[in-house]
């Protein structure tokens, strides 16, 4: 991920303390559900509005089946989480707190309705 990117998640998740803009935490998504994931989104739990694609621009950015995507720099907080598929459809998982570092795992329940 390019450091602009990395700006830009910061801009958009301006919610977050500042000493945890510092240290900044490490997202790792694990794709453990049989879909693969072209767009990922984070808003605040408190907000309407979603941050930038974490996947960025490139059409070959997907988490696929199986596989992983890392971020950066993701303050301390509890998101909203969109998913977007190959075909479009969106789920989205609400109430996602990312304390520290932290693996979270998509599944395909979380995924049914997509």
């Amino acid at each position: 991920m390019t450091m602009a990117k990395i700006a830009l998640c910061a801009i958009g998740l301006s919610f977050v303390a500042a000493t945890a803009m510092a240290a900044g935490n490490k997202l790792e998504i694990v794709n453990n559900s049989s879909k693969t994931i072209y767009h990922l989104y984070l808003s605040d739990a408190d907000s309407d509005e979603w941050g930038d694609d974490q996947m960025g621009d490139n059409e070959d950015d997907v988490i696929e089946a199986g596989g992983s995507f890392t971020l950066t720099d993701i303050e301390s907080g509890t998101y909203d989480v969109k998913l977007v598929t190959k075909s479009g459809a969106e789920c989205e998982v609400d109430n996602v707190k990312f304390d520290s570092d932290y693996q979270w795992n998509v599944t395909n329940g979380m995924l049914k309705n997509c």
